[in-house]
């Protein structure tokens, strides 16, 4: 076996065991990193005995009395979750979840900043087996579950800008592939509408990171052809009896976008802007803005052949903005 295989193998086996339990809490928080630094392709190495007694060990020091370790664990836990055997293992996938919804919830910043980039992984994960021809939600998370994720994803994307950029990544990646019925339930869409509020707050403020964060995950969640936004018939959108009020944040949500196309200098955040406005494959999609949003990529591409940036940083991706103009 491959030499670094076997001293994986012997560190569980004869070290991690014991440092996971140890006294000290540091000790059990560098245990969490240690095992954090482990690679996709030598844990798809491991015996099967050896990758379960590495969860085995991993998951309670996500409960752990010290913040530290419980942010250390979340830590690795995200790390886990993106080695291919175990987002492709229901069981697995479903002991995360808890272990990092709980954590959502940390009085600890520093916890939940961790278990907001672990519940983003998370979701990202999914999206990876959502495209296989088999996939069915309900297999990995419940309905019940999935409106847990999305709370409190919500409520990070309004808590402390270290929460943010990753909330917003595992809404987009969540409704992304959530399918037609769980839109059906009145709750669920109370749920989508604080998402979208939560999700127009991050575009328009907040650092750059985590505007142009939230404007990709908006072009992820739309690329859900059942997600609910614009109208729900193929009637000419600048019509007056048009109704959009059963999806409230559709004026609101594009808005945010086109400003951000037209306004802001970052052009990271103008790209994801661009890029989300141009998702949509059906006109009705975007309800009594299709007009507006068509305007404000005109804009754009004519600001692109005006604009004279000073700073190499920014100018670097006028070429990009122009290529996702086109």
């Amino acid at each position: 076996k491959d030499r670094y295989v076997v001293w994986w193998i012997t560190m569980l086996e004869k070290h991690i065991q014991s440092t996971c339990i140890d006294t000290e809490s540091s000790v059990r928080s560098m245990t969490c990193d240690c095992l954090a630094s482990m690679s996709k392709d030598i844990y798809e190495q491991l015996p099967p005995k050896i990758q379960t007694l590495a969860i085995t060990l991993l998951l309670p020091l996500a409960v752990d009395q010290d913040p530290i370790v419980r942010a250390a664990a979340c830590r690795a836990l995200g790390v886990f979750i993106l080695f291919p055997s175990l987002h492709d293992d229901p069981l697995f996938v479903s002991d995360m979840t808890s272990a990092v919804l709980e954590q959502m919830n940390d009085k600890s910043i520093l916890v939940r900043a961790r278990a907001s980039w672990a519940q983003g992984n998370l979701c990202d994960a999914l999206v990876v087996e959502s495209e296989k021809p088999d996939f069915d939600i309900s297999e990995w998370i419940s309905i019940q579950v999935w409106a847990d994720i999305l709370t409190t994803a919500t409520s990070a994307a309004l808590d402390n800008d270290k929460l943010r950029s990753n909330a917003v990544r595992a809404i987009g990646s969540l409704l992304r592939i959530t399918p037609q019925d769980y839109f059906r339930f009145g709750r669920n869409l109370q749920l989508v509408k604080n998402a979208m509020a939560g999700m127009t707050k991050n575009i328009e403020s907040g650092s750059l990171k985590t505007r142009w964060n939230a404007c990709h995950a908006v072009s992820n969640l739309l690329k859900n052809p059942d997600f609910p936004i614009g109208t729900d018939n193929d009637h000419n959108n600048n019509n007056d009896d048009v109704d959009d009020d059963r999806y409230p944040w559709t004026d609101t949500l594009y808005h945010a976008l086109i400003q951000s196309v037209r306004q802001c200098r970052n052009y990271k955040v103008r790209i994801n802007a661009c890029r989300a406005l141009a998702t949509p494959q059906e006109r009705r999609k975007y309800g009594k803005q299709f007009e507006a949003v068509t305007q404000s990529i005109l804009s754009a591409w004519e600001a692109c052949h005006k604009e004279e940036e000073n700073e190499f940083q920014e100018f670097r991706y006028k070429d990009q903005l122009k290529d996702q103009v086109k």
